[in-house]
C-alpha cells in the first residue's frame, strides 16, 4: 500500500550504497543556472575526483539520462522517468487529479497539489485554467517552503519549535520587492495561517500574483499536502478571493479526505 504513514527506520551507514547517493548528487548538480557542466565542475560541486565524476556522467549518458558534446554534459528527458515512476506508484497524486479538475472548473483558476519535502515545497500535480495568461508551478517544481503560500501553510502544521528551527537555518531571499524578509513577521504569519486554517499571500514570489492554500489531511488526520489556487491580483479583491476560494478549497479537501 502506497502513502501509508512512514516510520523512522534505524538505518546504519553500512546499509547504504554510497555510489547511489553520489549518483543522485551528480544529477542534482545540474540546475536552471547551470544546465551544462563539465566533469570537473560536477566533481567540484559534489565532492568527487574528476575521473569519478566522469564515470558517473558517462553512466548517465549510457542509460540515456544525459548527453555530452565531449566536454560538457547535460540531462536528457529520460530522467523524467524517475519522477513518473513516483507519480504512477503513489496513490495520492493520482487520486487528487479529478478533484483539482473540478476545482479549476469551478474557480476558473489554476490549482495545485503540493507536498512538503524537508525544507522545500514540491508541486506534484497541477490543473491549468483555460486562460490566455495563467500562473502557477509546473509538476516537479521545488522551491524553498517560505516562498509559497502552500509552503507556509504546511510549515504551519509543524510545532512552533520546528518552525523556529526552520527559520533559523534558512536565508530569506526576496523574489519581489514586497516579499517578506523579516523572520519574526514570517513566523507570526505562519502561525496565523495555522489558526485560521488557510493561507493567502500576494506579491511574494511574483508580482501581481496571489496564492491561497489550505492543508489536506487523510482520514486518519495526518497532513499529506496542500491544495492551492494561483490567480492574478487584478482579477478581484483580496476579500473576494478569500470568500470565493477558501470554501471551495475546503470543500475539496474535505471530500478528498475520504479518498486518501
Amino acid at each position: 500500500m502506497i502513502d501509508q504513514n512512514p516510520v523512522e527506520l534505524d538505518i546504519q551507514k553500512r546499509d547504504l550504497i554510497e555510489g547511489l547517493m553520489k549518483g543522485f548528487d551528480v544529477i542534482t548538480a545540474f540546475t536552471s543556472e547551470s544546465p551544462q557542466l563539465t566533469a570537473s565542475e560536477v566533481a567540484e560541486r559534489v565532492g568527487l575526483t574528476r575521473s569519478a565524476a566522469r564515470r558517473y556522467l558517462l553512466t548517465l549518458v549510457h542509460t540515456g539520462m544525459a548527453a555530452s558534446d565531449g566536454k560538457k554534459f547535460w540531462l536528457m528527458p529520460r530522467l523524467l522517468n524517475l519522477g513518473q515512476s513516483y507519480l504512477e506508484s503513489a496513490r495520492v497524486p493520482r487520486a487528487v487529479v479529478p478533484f483539482l479538475q473540478r476545482l479549476t472548473q469551478q474557480l476558473q483558476e489554476s490549482t495545485n497539489f503540493s507536498l512538503l519535502d524537508g525544507d522545500e515545497i514540491v508541486y506534484v500535480t497541477r490543473v491549468t485554467a483555460a486562460q490566455l495568461v495563467n500562473a502557477g508551478f509546473e509538476p516537479g517544481t521545488r522551491l524553498p517552503a517560505y516562498t509559497t503560500t502552500a509552503g507556509r501553510v504546511l510549515l504551519g502544521m509543524r510545532e512552533d519549535a520546528e518552525i523556529t528551527a526552520y527559520l533559523d537555518r534558512v536565508t530569506l531571499i526576496p523574489h519581489t520587492h514586497m516579499a517578506m524578509t523579516d523572520k519574526a513577521a514570517l513566523f507570526a504569519e505562519i502561525v496565523t495561517m495555522r489558526k485560521q486554517g488557510y493561507g493567502i499571500t500576494e506579491n511574494q514570489f511574483e508580482m501581481g500574483m496571489r496564492g491561497i492554500a489550505i492543508p489536506v489531511k487523510n482520514r486518519n488526520g495526518r497532513v499529506i499536502g496542500a491544495l492551492s489556487v494561483t490567480s492574478n491580483i487584478a482579477a478581484c479583491s483580496r476579500e473576494d478571493a478569500i470568500a470565493r476560494g477558501v470554501p471551495a478549497l475546503q470543500t475539496t479537501a474535505n471530500t478528498l479526505m475520504m479518498w486518501v
